[in-house]
């Protein structure tokens, strides 16, 4: 589910890291609302990164992420954190400020 590479120093990058726990019903619906959300803003240079904190326990220390599934947004100037219910691409869009980044 990665897009090609963004330059990190623009300000118009939008990074965003799921971190999710194995395919648990939760991490499955979480994937899903990402692809989804993908779709419907397929020209905003969105650099996704999956990282499931079984096979990666280190990567979520480095974040601080302690619950699953929790995405994070950085980039553009905006750091946001989502925690719990992925499954809402409105939601996600509201609450990772997409819209106005879209």
């Amino acid at each position: 589910m990665n897009n090609a590479p963004q330059n990190q120093d623009s300000p118009k990058t939008v990074s965003l890291k799921l971190f999710v726990t194995g395919r648990t019903p939760g991490a499955i619906r979480a994937r899903l609302a990402l692809e989804s959300l993908l779709e419907t803003h397929p020209d905003s240079g969105l650099d996704i990164k999956v990282i499931d904190v079984l096979a990666d326990p280190d990567a979520a220390l480095v974040d601080n992420v302690y619950a699953t599934p929790t995405i994070i947004r950085s980039g553009g100037g905006i750091e946001r954190r989502l925690i719990g219910d992925l499954s809402s691409v409105e939601k996600l869009e509201i609450g990772l400020l997409l819209e106005a980044a879209a």
